[in-house]
């Protein structure tokens, strides 16, 4: 195979507001950056946008990969592979790479037929579209958490094979904030704050697919069960939601909840919060099994209660929606932790591994899929 050029789109914008922390769209564009970077087959990686390298917010933490930043039309001419990631491609770019050979695919890193149920049924998300410019790609690629729902979904969605590759993720943008806050970098990672312990939700409460309602009951029935081992449920990204009347009487209806312990909290980066307050981290999701924020909190060797089957021989796993075995998993973090925090790095790392974009059995897998995809 010849040495070919790559352009990945991600979402940047000219606002010195822009945060790498507003989802993880962006940032699975970096980790995939820096996996295709290390293949010999590639000569160039570039991430492209509506604007180059020397716009890009600070809050972004992209300094390291800033010359290879530019606007899509400067790089599109010598593109060989054009892969649609956090923003949507024009037809005309497709057409420009497919006229000198080169493919164009679309990597799908969120649950697109939930978004797309929602936006039927309820109007959610705003004017999202799946395919706004009905490009008809080379392939499809997305992540195992996403392979029940959305495979088939996006075969007759978008018309193209689809392919299951390895979630990427690296310590890249933990380690950046860190080195910029000393804050944050002096009260981060877990650390033993006595018997009473913190318990920090962090799920973004935008779809079904991660919400707030089942880590808040089962912290509410660790609270009743084991008051004193707890001493507060800090539920952010639920401020909005403060007056839903629907979500405050779920709150009201627990004890946790009518004693002021358990509060709503406006959205902030998990590693700036979780350095500053928590013990542990509750989290829930549905079919959506591989987030960021569990890699930030097992990377930080923080407790991590989750339902994730891909993670379960890590952390503190409880089964799909049982509220019971939730508070029991969380009662086995805030006793056994600290006693057995060694070995809980350990697997930690052995996880992490699983979505490093430099381990060499996930470098592997997206070249052997490079290769086939190139064929030349």
């Amino acid at each position: 195979m010849r040495q070919i050029n790559i352009a990945i789109t991600i979402n940047l914008q000219a606002s010195n507001d822009q945060s790498i922390w507003v989802n993880g769209g962006n940032q699975h564009c970096v980790f995939l950056y820096f996996l295709l970077k290390t293949l010999p087959e590639v000569e160039n990686v570039w991430l492209v946008s509506d604007i180059d390298g020397s716009q890009v917010s600070p809050h972004m933490y992209l300094d390291a990969v800033k010359g290879d930043i530019y606007r899509t039309n400067t790089v599109i001419d010598r593109t060989d592979l054009l892969i649609e990631m956090s923003t949507t491609i024009s037809q005309e770019f497709a057409n420009i790479v497919w006229r000198r050979g080169g493919k164009v695919i679309s990597y799908r890193f969120g649950n697109d037929y939930v978004i797309s149920a929602e936006s039927c049924s309820l109007g959610s998300h705003g004017d999202w579209v799946m395919n706004r410019n009905s490009i008809f790609f080379d392939e499809v690629w997305t992540n195992p958490q996403h392979e029940r729902t959305c495979k088939s979904f996006f075969e007759h969605t978008l018309k193209a094979p689809v392919h299951i590759l390895s979630h990427l993720w690296s310590p890249y943008f933990v380690d950046q904030a860190r080195a910029r806050n000393t804050e944050t970098s002096g009260g981060w990672g877990y650390r033993d704050r006595g018997t009473k312990k913190t318990i920090g939700i962090f799920e973004p409460n935008i779809n079904v697919v991660k919400s707030a309602i089942i880590p808040m009951y089962a912290s509410a029935k660790f609270a009743d069960d084991y008051p004193d081992q707890l001493s507060r449920i800090y539920m952010t990204n639920t401020l909005k939601l403060a007056t839903h009347p629907l979500f405050t009487s779920f709150v009201n209806s627990t004890a946790a909840g009518r004693a002021g312990i358990a509060s709503a909290e406006d959205r902030y980066p998990f590693i700036d919060y979780a350095a500053k307050y928590v013990d542990i981290v509750v989290c829930h999701q549905w079919e959506n099994g591989l987030n960021y924020h569990y890699y930030e909190a097992l990377h930080g060797s923080y407790p991590l209660v989750h339902n994730s089957p891909f993670l379960k021989d890590v952390g503190y796993y409880y089964p799909d929606f049982d509220i019971d075995a939730a508070a029991v998993a969380i009662h086995d973090a805030a006793t056994n932790h600290d006693d057995n925090i060694e070995q809980y790095k350990l697997d930690a790392q052995a996880a992490l591994e699983k979505v490093n974009p430099f381990a060499p059995k996930v470098i592997d897998e997206y070249r052997q899929r490079l290769q086939a995809l190139m064929g030349d």
